[in-house]
């Protein structure tokens, strides 16, 4: 088990399996959910997010069963979410076997919902998902439903408005950077961590080599998706996850570096 939470996360699209892209755009199957958690399962993850990201456009959430067939096969623990609106359709998500429920969209309409189901379950069980892109050279937009709407908040504020609420952790998703495994948005990140006190993690160009300067901006975990489906510069389909030793050496060395 790695000191440090780096996992996988898994875009999904109902009765499509999985999809990956570069910022929110041009998807490509890659996949079917099992069959990766499966992978996941034999490289022994320590966690995982599967979202749903067509559930939100659809005007629907994340399938139960698909939470409850995922949750059955997984050995790891399990983060879940798309188009989840309120405190009762993220229980169903939790007794269908979820340890957290992801919330995007439906934060910028009704922000208590994070307080309901607080307290409900728990800050730990709820994860507040920020996406924001760069817009001017010190400024980024946050977007909601699947990077389509720009939403008028400031980010910082946004980001503090969750935890107040009572949010366990923060995803926060440079949408300029996912899936192009170029490394994470460092600003981006010490800009949220620097006005908030629970954890956040990091999603949006990780791959092995580029993890320790998100970890340096202040994030406490770490998420891929490209990284952990494509292989080589070509991208072929390659669900995949490193040895924890290469993990743990990179991680190790920011761990030295701050002591």
């Amino acid at each position: 088990m790695l000191n440090t939470r780096v996992f996988p996360t898994l875009l999904y699209r109902q009765n499509r399996g999985l999809w990956k892209g570069r910022s929110f755009e041009d998807h490509r199957y890659v996949g079917d959910v099992l069959n990766a958690i499966r992978i996941y399962n034999h490289n022994q993850v320590d966690e995982l997010c599967l979202l749903d990201i067509s559930a939100g456009e659809q005007g629907r959430c994340i399938s139960t069963d698909l939470v409850e067939k995922a949750s059955t096969e997984c050995t790891m623990p399990l983060a879940a979410g798309g188009g989840i609106r309120n405190a009762n359709q993220a229980a169903k998500i939790i007794n269908a076997g979820a340890e957290k429920v992801v919330l995007n969209s439906i934060l910028f309409e009704n922000l208590s919902v994070i307080t309901e189901i607080s307290d409900r379950y728990g800050s730990q069980a709820i994860v507040a998902s920020i996406d924001a892109k760069r817009s001017g050279q010190n400024h980024y937009d946050v977007y909601s439903h699947n990077g389509t709407i720009r939403q008028d908040v400031d980010l910082v504020d946004f980001a503090r408005r969750c935890e107040d609420a009572g949010a366990g952790e923060l995803l926060l998703t440079s949408i300029d950077a996912e899936g192009r495994m170029d490394g994470y948005d460092t600003e981006l990140i010490a800009r949220v961590t620097n006005a908030v006190d629970i954890p956040l993690i990091a999603n949006g160009g990780g791959t092995l080599g580029k993890f320790r300067p998100a970890l340096d901006a202040g994030a406490s975990a770490l998420t891929a998706g490209a990284a952990f489906v494509f292989f080589g510069p070509r991208r072929a389909v390659l669900i995949n996850f490193p040895d924890d030793e290469l993990v743990e050496a990179e991680l190790q060395s920011h761990t030295a570096d701050n002591l």
